[in-house]
């Protein structure tokens, strides 16, 4: 059932108690929010046996999404529907970003009294990475309302997830002290004067082709004229799936969003 905003000097029309027959059961319009992402693993390696790829513990990122609603009102008269149908095509993106401390390793650096000469200093490093993944998805949800006058929905549905980017930036960083550099290797390649290692850059591998999710939420709906109303909205999108084939590793979402539903 759906909330009205109505003029309370009106003679007639729709009211909360008697509410007019809005003469479709399909409404069409755009949706958009906030994604608060989680990527959660206990034990990533992203090149399991190298000295510069520790383990990472999980870590988390800010996104959005946006793109199209449709809604299918389902009983013979919509103002005494309290469920729908509703899918969704979106692009959304769950970018991430873990750290992991380095080791502290003895380094030579030049002897400030001696120039001629070598001291030893402590080197602090530090592992990251970032996480780019976005994706194309369709959901289809359905939806309950608590009761025909009272707009608060619960919501619940898969969501089928194509990833259009899913790409890993992997650097180990130098922290201090500021006058030492990382010896080159033809491996890699560096950065930031030679204290930034580049250990990683491109597609993520062994990267699983979909991902599939299980999304739940609540709604509120609030006509804010004839024939659309928007609809404000809180979802946990729970990934089924891991993000690789070969790890622990899956992206979850909490969103944040609203909707925009004309009536067609």
């Amino acid at each position: 059932m759906l909330t009205y905003i109505v003029d309370v000097h009106a003679q007639g029309g729709a009211t909360p108690l008697g509410p007019e027959d809005l003469g479709t059961s399909i409404y069409l319009g755009p949706c958009f929010g906030y994604n608060s992402v989680s990527h959660a693993t206990q034990k990533l390696a992203t090149f399991a046996g190298d000295a510069y790829c520790p383990y990472f513990e999980g870590g988390t990122g800010q996104g959005f999404y946006v793109g199209l609603t449709y809604e299918h009102h389902l009983g013979p008269k919509i103002e005494e529907s309290t469920s729908s149908i509703i899918g969704r095509v979106i692009y959304s993106m769950y970018p991430g970003s873990m750290k992991q401390q380095g080791d502290k390793f003895p380094s030579l650096i030049p002897d400030p009294v001696d120039p001629t000469g070598w001291s030893f200093t402590t080197t602090e490093t530090e592992h990251t990475i970032d996480i780019t993944y976005n994706v194309l998805a369709l959901e289809v949800m359905y939806k309950q309302n608590v009761a025909v006058d009272i707009p608060l929905g619960i919501t619940a549905g898969p969501t089928f997830e194509y990833p259009l980017q899913k790409t890993i930036l992997q650097e180990y960083n130098i922290l201090t002290p500021n006058n030492v550099q990382f010896a080159k290797s033809d491996k890699y390649t560096y950065k930031n004067n030679d204290r930034t290692v580049v250990v990683k850059d491109g597609d993520i591998e062994n990267a699983a082709a979909i991902r599939i999710g299980l999304k739940f939420g609540i709604q509120y709906e609030v006509i804010i004229g004839e024939g659309y109303y928007i609809v404000p909205a809180v979802y946990y999108n729970w990934s089924l799936l891991n993000v690789k084939s070969d790890e622990d590793y899956r992206i979850n979402a909490f969103q944040v969003g609203v909707d925009i539903r004309f009536a067609l």
